[in-house]
């Protein structure tokens, strides 16, 4: 089965073609710019210059001769200076890979990446336009499987990266020691993180279940856990055990963000992110272990992964 996977210079994008390329799929990866070598997983067709949010980059023959299309592009943050912002990418960006695909005579499996809380009333703008993509795949007719994750960790992923200037700089700009580690609220909301591994076994498994045809998909791992209690583990295992937290209000954090998306242009925090995290990001499905059998790691557990302590 030919694989066809955009967005696969990506975090999740790398380790969804390892694996594809590691049970024989054929994976050709739609690009903007070949990654570099340390980021290029060998076995894969890079083919450079797709930008999803411009249809005029995408054309047929990038989605000729696939069985298969995974598709993961999705950003976290706005950069409004560069034109990512939710709409374009999370919305137009999807209606142009089905359209492109579609005018290719493309009808396999479709998979789309979105996220758990994924709403059409959601709070947050990330969370609508990702409900909106939804939309999208599921009005074009194509088979799909839409996956919703919780928090997706793993040692070359962006969270990781985010907690790791959290805890040692306060998520300033400057790479400077702070005395303590900022937490918007209170930070007894609670999330679901998946282990990476876990997440691309469920996706890749899913090309060849017919019975994951035309379904939508919570995951998350294996417990369920605050952010006070995410941020302690992570604080230790960096070598930071005694910091404490400092509980910022959200009204306070929104009108902060509102200047610093002013004048910083990858701000810490955004007004969009803060609407999210007073509701909790986990899931009563049972759909990893039950649907894929994967028994998904706890956090701990992901932890010693991440860490190898």
């Amino acid at each position: 089965m030919t694989v066809l996977v955009t967005g696969a210079s990506g975090f999740v994008g790398r380790h969804i073609c390892a694996g594809l390329v590691k049970i024989g799929h054929p994976v050709r990866g739609l690009v903007r710019q070949i990654p570099v070598r340390k980021f290029q997983v060998d076995g894969v067709e890079y083919v450079r210059g797709a930008d999803v949010s411009d249809a005029l980059t995408l054309t047929p023959e990038m989605f000729q001769g696939v069985d298969a299309i995974i598709h993961l592009v999705g950003i976290i943050q706005e950069v409004k200076s560069k034109g990512q912002t939710f709409q374009r990418i999370h919305v137009e960006g999807t209606r142009n890979v089905v359209d492109e695909a579609m005018r290719a005579g493309f009808d396999g499996r479709f998979v789309y990446m979105s996220a758990i809380g994924s709403s059409g009333n959601a709070p947050a703008e990330y969370s609508r336009t990702k409900y909106q993509a939804e939309r999208i795949v599921i009005g074009s007719k194509l088979p799909y499987t839409i996956f919703r994750p919780s928090l997706i960790l793993g040692s070359d992923g962006e969270f990781v990266a985010q907690m790791k200037d959290l805890i040692l700089h306060g998520g300033l700009p400057l790479p400077l020691p702070f005395p303590v580690i900022p937490v918007p609220g209170s930070g007894y909301n609670l999330f679901q993180p998946i282990w990476i591994e876990d997440l691309v076994e469920c996706v890749v498994k899913s090309l060849g279940m017919a019975e994951t045809l035309n379904q939508v998909y919570e995951v998350g791992g294996g417990t369920q856990v605050s952010f006070n209690e995410i941020i302690q583990s992570l604080a230790k295992k960096l070598g930071q055990p005694k910091k404490k937290l400092l509980h910022a209000p959200i009204p306070l954090l929104f009108a902060a963000a509102t200047v610093m998306e002013k004048i910083l242009p990858k701000p810490p925090v955004t007004r969009d992110q803060l609407k999210n995290l007073g509701r909790d990001n986990i899931t009563t499905e049972q759909s990893v272990k039950e649907v894929f059998g994967i028994e998904p790691l706890t956090f701990d557990q992901t932890l010693a992964k991440i860490y190898g302590v």
